[in-house]
């Protein structure tokens, strides 16, 4: 009896050694999933020249924009319609739903490659009916088994494959918001350039119908003359001639007011015909200061969506690299289940029919003909291409930014000398019909000043939205709008 009892407690320190040889393997486990392979990502800073190339030697006194300025620019226009339109958009625009849905997709991909980390556990129930389970058995032994429990399966990450591709998910996950930050830049642009557009149109419709209204005045006065015998039927012609090529403007520019009108409505997220009331009555172009408008090329490069979505993607490509290097190595799973077990399904609640069991599973690629050294490669080339992809956007940036400040710089001079030209125009007008009066210059004279007037100011009008255009294109390089302030209902979909 002693030696039983001594038996026995020798057996119960066996396995309670056992249990903590397997607690200090689980922790073994645990520790060597920390390990990661393939190359880690260090995020680089772009070489970019301390000032931009276009602001030197033009002339204009620029200042520096200011970061809260530069995320609602719009309003440096001093348009209230212009603002009204810029919250409707950005409450309704589909373009920016889109993107916010793209960022809960990518939010909701990096939960389910999370969770792969962590144990999977179900509830498992089950039966079995068993016919000569094994050649020690008695031939012809029939047996069932019931089970009712817990089943748990975890394969242990010992060489960082899933915490890599938890690493690519969030990359993405962060490009996902940066392309709704990028979604925002877009709209603010497309929307003031349209709303440029519509009101440059307005503006060169009414010029026509102001010069068409002098035009007609002119060949009443010409008819007058040729009927009381003093002017020629050749005046008359020519003037008719004149007022005819104008009203052949008016249908085309009504036609371009309406489709810049209906890009409005699209880019507010309302059906055509929504906005036509609101925008019927003539506004100017809108015209900013445009001084405080320069930023540093690090700040602009820092401060761009699309750079940081090229980024975020080069750390994704160099993440996905690791875990296709991972493939390499081991695969180690554990499974356990916990609950009830019993040949007789009237046993199976009782307490005796308590069971457990783990198992253990390693798993080392050997014959698959290159598939996983193919993958690397693949891998490979994908980084490797968003790094290239990331460079180019960099490059691409410093010339959009260079180019659209050199265009609103150089259309800002022609605008200031096309606004003197209209001036003298109009004067010139003025003596030509003064001198015509008088008889000293033929009635050519005075349709050639006409003519003059109406195309200079048409060109100025031009020239006006075109300043305005390249602005708003120049804010668009720096990254404007990208902070924007949405609508609360907007953030709370954030």
């Amino acid at each position: 009896m002693k030696f039983k009892a001594e038996l026995s407690s020798l057996s119960a320190q066996t396995k309670l050694m056992a249990f903590g040889y397997k607690i200090g393997y689980l922790w073994l486990l645990c520790a060597l999933a920390g390990c990661t392979m393939g190359p880690d990502y260090r995020p680089s800073t772009p070489i970019v020249p301390e000032r931009w190339q276009a602001e030197q030697g033009n002339g204009l006194d620029l200042k520096p924009i200011s970061p809260e300025k530069l995320k609602s620019w719009w309003r440096s226009f001093g348009d209230a319609r212009l603002n009204r339109l810029m919250d409707l958009a950005l409450a309704g625009n589909l373009d920016l739903k889109i993107a916010l849905a793209r960022v809960d997709q990518a939010r909701a991909d990096r939960r389910s490659i999370r969770a792969e980390l962590f144990p999977q556990v179900g509830v498992k129930a089950g039966a079995q009916r068993n016919l000569n389970l094994s050649p020690i058995y008695s031939r012809g032994l029939s047996f069932n088994i019931f089970e009712l429990g817990f089943d748990a399966l975890w394969e242990v990450d010992l060489f960082g494959r899933q915490q890599r591709r938890l690493e690519a998910a969030s990359a993405d996950l962060d490009a996902a918001h940066e392309e709704q930050a990028q979604a925002l830049v877009t709209l603010t642009a497309e929307l003031a350039r349209a709303y440029v557009e519509y009101r440059n149109v307005q503006n060169q419709l009414r010029i026509t119908g102001s010069n068409l209204q002098t035009q007609q005045h002119t060949l009443k006065l010409t008819e007058r003359l040729f009927n009381e015998g003093v002017g020629s039927r050749h005046d008359v012609v020519r003037a008719r001639a004149l007022v005819e090529d104008t009203e052949a403007q008016i249908p085309a520019l009504e036609a371009q007011m309406i489709a810049a009108l209906r890009q409005l409505e699209m880019l507010v997220g309302k059906q055509p015909g929504a906005l036509a009331a609101d925008l019927e009555e003539t506004g100017a172009v809108p015209v900013a200061p445009g001084r405080e408008l320069l930023a540093s090329p690090a700040m602009t490069i820092r401060h761009r969506p699309d750079l940081a979505i090229a980024e975020r993607r080069l750390a994704a490509a160099t993440a996905m690299h690791g875990a296709a290097v991972a493939e390499l190595f081991p695969k180690i799973s554990l499974s356990a289940f916990l609950g009830l077990r019993n040949t007789d399904i009237e046993s199976l609640f009782k307490s005796a029919a308590f069971s457990y069991s783990t198992t253990s599973n390693l798993m080392q690629p050997l014959l698959n003909f290159g598939r996983i050294r193919a993958g690397i490669d693949l891998a490979e080339a994908k980084q490797n291409e968003a790094y290239l992809a990331y460079e180019k956007a960099v490059l691409e940036a410093l010339r959009d930014t260079e180019t659209a400040l050199t265009r609103y710089l150089k259309e800002e001079v022609r605008r200031q000398i096309l606004g003197k030209s209209v001036e003298d125009q109009r004067e010139s007008v003025r003596l030509s019909e003064l001198r015509y009066r008088e008889g000293v210059i033929s009635f050519l004279d005075v349709l050639d000043a006409q003519r003059a007037q109406y195309a200079a100011e048409i060109e100025l009008a031009r020239s006006e939205a075109e300043a305005s255009t390249n602005l708003i294109a120049f804010y668009k390089t720096l990254g404007g709008g990208a902070d924007a302030a949405l609508p609360e209902v907007v953030q709370k979909a954030l």
